[in-house]
C-alpha cells in the first residue's frame, strides 16, 4: 500500500513537472507615448482664451472646411491658421493680407448648427429672440437670411456678414469676417454649409 501511494505521488510529481507555469508572463514594457496631434489638424491657439486651443465638435465640426473658404474667398490656403471650439461653434481662423499678428483673432469664419428637437416646427426664418433685424437671401433649395441691423452689438455688422439659413430641420449660422469675404462671397459659403449638414 506504501508503495502504491508512493508510485501515486511520483507520478503526479512527474505529470506535475511537465505542465508548464500557470504564472502569466511579464506584461510588455509600455511603448513611449508619441505626442500626437489634435485629431482635428490644425489648431488656432489663442493664449487667451480659456482652456486652451481645443477642436471643433460636433455638431459643427467639419461642415465648413478651409478649402471651402480659400474656394469661395479667393484667401491663400497659407493664409489659415487652424480652427478653435466656440462652445458648440466652430470658427477656422485665418490671416488676413496686410493683417497684424494681433488681429489673427477677429479674422475668421464660424458656423454654429443648433439642433431642433424632435417634434418641433421646422423653422422658417431666424428665432425672433436672436439680436438682428434680417433681409432674404437666395439659396439653392434652402431659406437664407443676412442679417441687416444689430440692436445690441453696435458696429459688429460693420466687421462682420452675420448669416442664417434653413432646409427643414438642419439650420446653420455663419459669421464671416469681412477682411476674408465679402458679402456676396459668405452667402457662397453659407450655400456649402447648408449643403454639407447631413
Amino acid at each position: 500500500m506504501k508503495a502504491r501511494a508512493a508510485a501515486v505521488l511520483l507520478l503526479l510529481a512527474a505529470a506535475g513537472a511537465g505542465c508548464p507555469s500557470r504564472e502569466l508572463p511579464p506584461p510588455p514594457a509600455d511603448d513611449p507615448k508619441h505626442d500626437e496631434g489634435p485629431s482635428c489638424g490644425k489648431v488656432f491657439k489663442d493664449p487667451k482664451a480659456r482652456g486652451g486651443a481645443q477642436c471643433c465638435v460636433q455638431p459643427t465640426a467639419g461642415l465648413l472646411k478651409s478649402a471651402d473658404v480659400v474656394a469661395a474667398c479667393g484667401v491663400a490656403a497659407a493664409a489659415y491658421l487652424g480652427e478653435a471650439r466656440d462652445g458648440a461653434a466652430c470658427r477656422l481662423h485665418f490671416q488676413a493680407a496686410g493683417q497684424r499678428d494681433n488681429d489673427d483673432k477677429q479674422t475668421y469664419v464660424m458656423v454654429s448648427r443648433p439642433i431642433i428637437p424632435t417634434g418641433a416646427p421646422a423653422p422658417v426664418a431666424p428665432d425672433p429672440l436672436l439680436p438682428w433685424k434680417w433681409k432674404k437671401v437666395a439659396l439653392r433649395d434652402a431659406l437664407g437670411y443676412e442679417a441687416v441691423g444689430a440692436s445690441d452689438e453696435p458696429g459688429l455688422l460693420e466687421k462682420q456678414t452675420v448669416l442664417w439659413a434653413g432646409r427643414g430641420r438642419r439650420i446653420v449660422g455663419l459669421h464671416v469676417s469681412k477682411q476674408l469675404c465679402t458679402p456676396a462671397q459668405a452667402e457662397a459659403l453659407l450655400q456649402r454649409v447648408i449643403d454639407a449638414v447631413p
